[in-house]
């Protein structure tokens, strides 16, 4: 049989989507801002129409749903071939699987899309309003934001995890401490001895680029380091990279460079041997989530991150804990980074050098 869609069940109702939406969701919390005749007009449609209700809304008539939504990052179809994806995402989910079974719940994907699909707002909504008990939202962006800020406030338990803006969310937020990530990489390159420091950077950056890029500034100061920001335009690739940083390190000869993204850690990697520089004996570099990159002959780049897999893990703990406790808001989570050594870098080592106003 057809399958009845929720607008036209709006249609004949006369009423929005969004509020069969809402009505069909059978949350009390949503029902009760309906009249009750609009509430009685919209179920009797629905029953007339044949429509099914999903699972997610099924499990509503018992005590507590046992399905969360898990909001991926996904706008493009190539997307999921690229290696970061596979790595990283594959990671994340893993993590967020593993948690979830000693817990025996489910989750139930939805992907972002880009800014402005309404299909793949439509499928968000339809999970977020399907009788989940909360939702893990892995990078939020504007759009995504908008659809999460009513949810929070009716106080569904929502997780935002690595969000694009980070400084807007007030609690509900599990994200790497970047600031701490640039300062980290400051201390990488001063261990290894060196002093003229170029910090590749997007452009325009992300709030968590901003942030190491703050936090290796504070660093440089710190060691007395010479330091240099090139920023990469928009959609730029490894080639393009390459074009643009090659001639900038065979002019101004850094001995230490900083990627805020793993993008330009691996231009930058491949615009040294370009420039006929050799890593690390001339030039250390260090990175950001990099170190699931292998490229034969290319060495392993050495990365400042947090584990993925213990990120998913983590966020689903945090939702479940909402889930017990009958609470919907949590104070954010700010996970400490950690040094994945690579052959890049040769400080890596666990020393920390002495800054050079110490004592001061």
């Amino acid at each position: 049989m057809r399958r009845i869609t929720l607008q036209e069940i709006a249609d004949e109702a006369g009423v929005s989507r969004a509020t069969v939406s809402l009505i069909l969701a059978n949350r009390t919390h949503y029902v009760r801002q309906f009249r009750p005749e609009t509430v009685s007009r919209v179920r009797r449609v629905a029953e007339k129409l044949g429509y099914r209700s999903s699972l997610l809304a099924s499990s509503l008539r018992s005590l507590r749903s046992s399905f969360f939504g898990l909001v991926l990052r996904g706008r493009q179809e190539r997307n999921l071939g690229l290696w970061h994806d596979q790595a990283f995402e594959g990671l994340f989910l893993a993590g967020v699987l593993s948690a979830a079974a000693e817990a025996r719940v489910c989750p139930v994907v939805a992907m972002q899309g880009h800014e402005g699909d309404p299909e793949a707002a439509d499928q968000v909504n339809g999970v977020l309003d399907g009788g989940v008990f909360g939702a893990i939202v892995r990078s939020p962006d504007e759009t995504m934001m908008e659809l999460l800020k009513p949810r929070i406030e009716r106080k569904l338990p929502v997780v935002a995890v690595f969000p694009d803006h980070p400084t807007r969310f007030e609690s509900n937020m599990l994200d790497m401490d970047n600031l701490a990530a640039g300062r980290r990489a400051g201390e990488l390159l001063a261990a290894a001895g060196r002093t003229r420091w170029l910090v590749v950077q997007g452009h325009p950056a992300t709030e968590a680029q901003t942030l190491r890029e703050e936090g290796i500034r504070s660093a440089a100061q710190a060691f007395g380091a010479v330091l240099a920001v090139e920023r990469l335009p928009r959609r730029i690739d490894d080639e393009g990279i390459v074009g643009r940083i090659g001639p900038i390190l065979r002019l101004r000869g850094p001995d230490g460079i900083f990627a805020t993204s793993s993008v330009g850690a691996i231009g930058a990697l491949l615009a040294c041997f370009w420039a006929g520089l050799q890593v690390p004996e001339q030039v250390c570099l260090v990175g950001c989530d990099t170190s699931l990159w292998r490229v034969e002959p290319h060495p392993p780049i050495t990365s400042i991150e947090v584990s993925w897999y213990e990120a998913g893990r983590r966020a689903a703990e945090l939702l479940l804990q909402c889930r017990q406790s009958g609470t919907s808001r949590f104070e954010n989570v700010m996970l400490p980074p950690s040094v994945v050594p690579g052959m890049t870098c040769p400080g890596g080592n666990g020393a920390t050098p002495v800054p050079t106003d110490a004592g001061q």
